[in-house]
C-alpha cells in the first residue's frame, strides 16, 4: 500500500514523513526548553535560599562576636582594675574579686581573637563564623542566580527553535495545498528551516 502511495505522489509520501519528524523534533524540544524552565526555577530558589542563609550567618555572627567583644571588653576592666588596686599582688580584697571577676569573663569569649594591645578582632571571629557555615551552606547566590539566568537564556533560545520548527511545518502543510513549482518550493522551504532550526536547537542544547 505504501509502495503503491509513494508511486502515485512519492512527494505527499515524502512529505507526510517529514511532517512527522519535524513534529517529533519540536516536542523534543520543547520538553529540552520545559526542563531548562524547571532548571532556572531551581536554580532561583537555591539562589533565594543562599540570600536566607547568608543574612541569617551574618546575623548571628554579628550577634555573636558582639557579646563575645562586650565580655572582653569586662574582662579587660575588671583586670585593669586589680592590676591598679594591688600590683603584683593578690592581698587587696577589692583587686582580688576584680581578678576573680576577670579570670570568669576569660571563659566567655575565644581567647585566640584577643590583641596584645588590648583590642579584640571581632571582624576575624565574624569571618571565621562565616567560614564555618559555608561549609555546610550556600552562602553565595551569585553563582546560583548566574546558573538561572544561562537557564532561562537558554529556555528562550530553545522556544525560538521551536517557532522556527513551526515556520517548517507550515511550509510542509502547505505543500499539499499547492501544485507545480509552488510545491516544491514550499518542500525545499520546510526542509531547509527545518534543517536549520534543529542544527540551531541542537547547538543551544551543547553549548547554552
Amino acid at each position: 500500500m505504501a509502495e503503491d502511495q509513494e508511486k502515485k505522489d512519492p512527494i505527499e509520501f515524502w512529505n507526510a514523513i517529514l511532517i512527522a519528524l519535524v513534529t517529533v523534533i519540536a516536542a523534543l524540544v520543547a520538553w529540552r526548553a520545559s526542563v531548562s524552565a524547571d532548571g532556572a526555577g531551581d536554580a532561583d530558589y537555591a539562589g533565594l535560599n543562599a540570600v536566607v542563609n547568608r543574612e541569617k550567618t551574618d546575623t548571628l555572627a554579628a550577634v555573636e562576636s558582639a557579646e563575645h567583644a562586650r565580655a572582653f571588653a569586662a574582662y579587660r576592666r575588671y583586670r585593669q582594675t586589680a592590676e591598679i588596686l594591688a600590683p603584683g599582688e593578690k592581698a587587696n580584697k577589692v583587686a582580688a574579686e576584680a581578678d576573680a571577676l576577670a579570670d570568669a569573663k576569660l571563659t566567655l569569649f575565644p581567647n585566640k581573637y584577643m590583641e596584645r594591645e588590648g583590642t579584640y578582632r571581632i571582624e576575624r571571629e565574624m569571618g571565621t563564623i562565616r567560614s564555618n557555615e559555608a561549609r555546610t551552606k550556600d552562602l553565595d547566590p551569585a553563582d546560583d542566580f548566574e546558573d538561572a539566568d544561562k537557564l532561562r537564556d537558554k529556555t528562550e533560545k530553545l522556544l525560538y527553535g521551536v517557532v522556527y520548527l513551526t515556520f517548517s511545518l507550515i511550509c510542509l502543510t502547505l505543500v499539499e495545498a499547492f501544485q507545480g513549482g509552488a510545491r516544491l518550493m514550499f518542500l525545499g522551504g520546510g526542509v531547509l528551516i527545518g534543517i536549520a532550526a534543529t542544527v540551531y536547537a541542537g547547538v543551544v542544547e551543547m553549548h547554552p
